[in-house]
């Protein structure tokens, strides 16, 4: 079933958003509120203060905890999930044991969850990471195998139980707020140019590059669409260089001293966002040099 370009998520929705005090997490939190739906966020850490969303219920939790996942869904009257929690390369490959409790039990968990409370709207973040690639045709980290792992957890639970979720595969998100993550580099390049700082990009790739607007209308979107199967799908086919990052960056700020190391990153071989253009229909994207220009914007308008 398609859902009608611009449309939003259904009315009256209570969104569980698992690692919601992320970078992801707190965009979709925020624009489900001015959408007029409730974000319900669990995460291990939670802001505090004047950090907190106006509007924006907080809870924490462990994603590897489903007595406490199920309690909190139970309380709020969650009827959608959008689960973000994760953990990201460098801490997958630092942690392998606790990269897989999180990334695979915490899929697990929420799939379960949604079983028990008969919950039928379910997104969750996989990642491009996990197509396989390179010289074996497998994912190149631990944390792509894990996300690899988690599509396939999806798939069985639709088999068994009917559940029909949306897994979204970005590769590199930016946009202000960015900062942990091998690719976070990518919006701090734009924030040292912003500030008139140095900045070594610390590989060189050819990537798809979203900025976090784009994305979240997308995560949106999938929350109001009925899949009659699970959905697996690349968010965009637009790859672009890293040389086009510092040439987007440059077009804003001329004089930026941001550079990319030799260091060369592999790329996916081929990239397929058909299943979720089938999903959604087509949608407006937003290009390389515009997230850039709003990305340095919004990081001049806070120094």
């Amino acid at each position: 079933m398609q859902v009608q370009n611009g449309q939003q998520a259904g009315q009256g929705l209570t969104v569980l958003v698992t690692g919601g005090n992320g970078f992801l997490g707190r965009a979709l939190a925020v624009a489900l509120r001015d959408a007029g739906h409730r974000a319900v966020v669990a995460d291990l850490t939670l802001p505090e203060g004047r950090d907190r969303l106006d509007g924006v219920s907080y809870t924490q939790a462990d994603i590897r905890d489903l007595p406490a996942l199920r309690r909190i869904a139970e309380d709020h009257a969650v009827n959608a999930i959008a689960h973000l929690a994760g953990l990201v390369i460098p801490v997958c490959r630092q942690h392998p044991v606790l990269g897989a409790e999180v990334n695979v039990i915490g899929q697990i968990n929420v799939m379960e969850l949604a079983r028990e409370l008969g919950i039928s709207r379910v997104v969750y973040t996989s990642s491009l990471a996990a197509r396989a690639r390179g010289e074996l045709q497998s994912p190149t980290n631990l944390y792509g195998v894990y996300k690899r792992c988690g599509e396939d957890i999806a798939k069985v639970y639709f088999l068994d139980h009917g559940i029909a979720s949306v897994g979204l595969r970005p590769n590199v998100v930016y946009g202000p707020g960015r900062d942990t993550g091998e690719t976070a580099a990518i919006t701090l390049a734009m924030r040292a140019a912003a500030r008139g700082e140095a900045y070594e990009i610390p590989f060189s790739s050819v990537m798809c590059f979203q900025h976090i607007d784009e994305v979240t209308e997308i995560f949106m979107r999938c929350l109001a669409a009925r899949p009659d199967h699970p959905v697996v799908s690349d968010l965009t086919t637009d790859a672009r260089s890293t040389d086009e990052v510092i040439a987007a960056i440059r077009l804003v700020v001329p004089d930026a001293r941001i550079t990319a190391a030799q260091n060369f990153r592999p790329a996916p071989e081929e990239m397929d966002n058909a299943p979720l253009r089938a999903l959604l229909g087509d949608w407006q994207a937003l290009s390389l040099e515009e997230g850039t220009r709003r990305t340095i914007a919004a990081f001049r308008a806070t120094s």
